[in-house]
């Protein structure tokens, strides 16, 4: 191997020139990556659930015109759940309840709390608990649950109907609190939570708020990053070692792997970036390329040692081989991230522009630092004397053989995979669940699992009804709309229940006339409708406020649809029901959709729409990357067929098997193409570069995969391994993540080994007519 191997003068000057100055640029490289490296101190995390929200939503304009019009306070929920074959109505869950009554004013900013011991019926009027809890015998308890379970009003929100679940909601003010006191009163919770378990062991409860879930997720991003951080590295460097057979050659990697991530780092928190869900596990990514980058021209240093080059020309010559090639690589992946960017979803718009970031840092700090490296650790006899020059080539020797033996098998077993795998794509659907960025043996999933099996519903549904008219709401020919609306809502198969101002005031208005029968109906008039609201407030429950109901003045109500579980695909549908029956019943008046869990339900399509979007662009921009890269029309089109298949071919077995993915694990999808053109990128340059001297399509084959095959192998091996770490992490998301990247990766691999040569012999003919562009 020498350096007429490479035809590219421009290369070759730009090899020459790093060489020469590869000490300057070594302290260039140290001294930006220390300016950089102060921004570590900076950096931030956003838990928040709204983080993932897509921007691109309508319904996210009506969300907030519904908090504005129904401002409130943060909620904290304890569930108290009774033991197999009882109910919450026995002393030792009551006494828990009490306790927690007096206690819970430690937590910061609370503002009062509403449980079961003090419920007052706005119906009756009367008090279930009418004296202290040492009071009540066993069979008084029990005649007290049965009571207590046939109230509607208790039912719908503080029991379940079967009696086995109770809440205690204490308010807290967490719009005005910042981000460090809401970790306080998270952290306040979680303390009261192991207090109450102490102090009564018996009894089975669970806490659940925003700021927990929250608290839960920074927690296990910051678990995550921090214990699969240090294993990625180790695991790259070990197998860098291995295959290298060379401590020293490690000690490279993990010098550069260092310098690339605290420059990513500390520059993301100049920018002031926040780490979210999403974004956490971007510097994992960035560690896995870092080493990919590095391994070409390691690689190809070491085979020009062993052939008897001095560590100058050595390096010289692995620079000017392999500039081309990391550049377009390095390039078509930050594509491939960059088109996280057609995203409206904060959290994968930042991911994709870390991992587009931390790429460019790997890829200066390649060029700046490696070169110095190389030549300052590696040791020349000892390095010369490693087995290194022959590692894989035997194996590699064997799939040439492969190849050219069985290419017609090869081309039509891999083209009829891939058209079945196709087909199979639209089997996959998406189902995003906010538990999947909970470590599934937390407090808070516990929290869940109780509450789905004794409340035995699913979420909530939160709508408005604007009359744009000052006390529009109280108009009863309106009333009696929404009545007749909520009341059709209500019928629908997957509806339990509707909460409304017209429920609230046909309720007052039976209790004012003492109950009396056929007087559960509306008032006639706006000032009957008034005086009956007013009276309310002087005896309102904290838990069933009538600022839930309607707005200041009395020109937006709101109304609450309590669902069966069901899916995200299920929430849509019933939505687009109750939307399409409003505009048929309601022509001046504009219906708000206030449900966040909506939002997160519709973002499924949304987000699988964009990312197919962003894909698409990549896709097309890499290729006219790869066009200009190999100064070729004809492969820059002929190189896309391996990279579109891997993801493909995964996605497409993954429908079969499995069938449901979360809509943030579609990304992979989009990216793919940026992480597998690395491969195809390598064995077509030296490819070309071989046919353009004149060797035959078998001989440039085996000549590019002798050269490139080791390097893509390597990396190949530390992309699959590096993933394969996110199994461990603590959420789904990650772990499912792995499921699929691990897969795509090895099978790009086998793709553009076995795949690509067949495709090359039978469609490689531009050579014959000089229609191939020349440097």
């Amino acid at each position: 191997m020498n350096s007429s191997n490479y035809k590219s003068p421009l290369s070759k000057k730009i090899a020459e020139f790093i060489v020469k100055n590869r000490f300057p640029l070594a302290v260039l490289a140290v001294v930006i990556t220390c300016s950089f490296a102060t921004g570590i101190l900076r950096t931030n995390f956003d838990a928040s659930l709204s983080a993932l929200l897509t921007e691109s939503d309508p319904y996210l304009e009506e969300l907030d015109l519904m908090q504005k019009a129904f401002p409130s306070n943060g909620e904290i929920r304890f569930a108290f759940v009774a033991n197999t074959g009882s109910t919450i109505f026995e002393t030792s869950t009551l006494n828990a309840i009490s306790d927690l009554k007096e206690k819970f004013a430690v937590i910061p900013k609370t503002r009062g709390i509403t449980t079961i011991l003090e419920f007052i019926s706005p119906e009756t009027q009367r008090r279930l608990f009418i004296k202290s809890l040492d009071e009540y015998t066993d069979s008084e308890l029990i005649d007290l649950g049965n009571t207590a379970t046939t109230d509607r009003l208790l039912t719908t929100n503080l029991l379940s109907q079967s009696g086995t679940l109770t809440f205690a909601i204490i308010n807290v003010d967490t719009q005005s609190a910042s981000n460090s006191e809401r970790l306080e009163i998270a952290n306040a919770i979680i303390s009261l939570q192991e207090e109450l378990r102490i102090s009564n062991p018996d009894v089975n409860l669970f806490a659940n708020a925003e700021v927990l879930l929250e608290q839960s997720s920074q927690q296990d991003m910051l678990d995550d990053l921090t214990r699969l951080m240090p294993l990625v590295i180790l695991l790259c460097v070990l197998v860098i070692c291995f295959c290298f057979r060379s401590f020293t050659i490690g000690a490279c990697i993990l010098s550069h792997v260092g310098l690339t991530i605290v420059s990513t780092v500390g520059a993301l928190g100049y920018l002031d970036f926040a780490f979210n869900n999403i974004s956490v596990i971007a510097p994992l990514v960035v560690v896995i390329i870092s080493v990919a980058n590095s391994v070409h021209i390691i690689s190809v240093f070491k085979q020009a040692l062993n052939k008897g080059l001095s560590k100058k020309e050595a390096i010289t010559l692995s620079m000017a081989c392999n500039l081309q090639p990391i550049s377009l690589a390095a390039l078509t992946t930050a594509i491939g991230f960059s088109s996280l960017n057609m995203s409206s979803s904060p959290a994968i718009e930042d991911f994709g522009q870390i991992v587009s970031l931390g790429i460019v840092f790997a890829y200066a700090l390649t060029l700046l630092t490696l070169p110095t490296l190389l030549t300052l650790i590696t040791n020349q006899g000892r390095e010369r004397s490693k087995t290194n020059a022959s590692f894989l080539q035997p194996q590699l020797e064997k799939v040439i053989d492969f190849t050219s033996q069985h290419d017609r098998k090869i081309f039509i077993s891999c083209s009829f995979l891939a058209i079945v795998t196709l087909l199979l794509l639209p089997l996959n659907e998406t189902d995003f669940n906010r538990l999947d960025f909970i470590a599934s043996d937390s407090d808070i999933s516990e929290y869940y699992d109780a509450v789905s099996e004794n409340m035995n519903r699913g979420l909530s549904l939160a709508y408005g009804i604007d009359t744009e008219i000052q006390e529009g709401a109280l108009n009863p020919l309106f009333l009696k709309k929404v009545d007749d609306f909520t009341g059709w809502v209500a019928k629908q198969q997957s509806v339990e229940s509707v909460i409304s101002l017209a429920e609230v005031l046909k309720t007052i208005n039976r209790i004012v006339n003492d109950d009396k029968k056929n007087t559960f109906h509306l008032p006639e008039n706006i000032e009957t409708n008034r005086n009956y609201l007013n009276a309310y407030r002087t005896v309102e429950a904290n838990y069933l406020p009538l600022s839930s109901f309607v707005n200041e003045d009395n020109s937006i109500i709101s109304f609450v649809v309590n669902a069966s579980s069901m899916s995200n695909q299920e929430m849509i549908d019933l939505d687009n029901v109750i939307t399409e029956k409003f505009s048929n019943i309601f022509s001046s008046a504009n219906l708000i959709h206030g449900s966040g869990v909506l939002l997160f339900a519709r973002m499924d399509e949304l987000v699988t729409i964009e990312l197919l979007q962003g894909y698409s662009i990549s896709l097309l921009l890499i290729t006219l990357c790869l066009i200009f890269g190999f100064k070729s029309i004809y492969f820059g089109f002929l190189s896309v067929i391996p990279n579109l298949l891997p993801a493909t071919i995964v996605f497409g077995f993954w429908a079969l098997l499995v069938g449901q993915l979360d809509p943030f694990v579609m990304m992979l999808f989009s990216i793919s193409i940026g992480l597998v053109v690395d491969d195809t990128v390598h064995i077509l340059s030296h490819y070309l570069e071989s046919r353009r001297e004149g060797k035959s399509k078998d001989t440039a084959i085996a000549y590019s995969i002798k050269v490139a095959g080791p390097a893509l192998t390597i990396t190949t091996l530390v992309l699959a391994l590096g993933t394969t770490v996110l199994i461990f992490a603590n959420t789904i998301y990650f772990q499912q993540s792995a499921k699929l990247l691990v897969p795509i990766v090895i099978l790009a691999l086998i793709l553009d080994l076995l795949y690509l040569p067949s495709i090359l012999k039978r469609f490689d003919n531009r050579f014959k007519t000089q229609e191939v562009m020349t440097s």
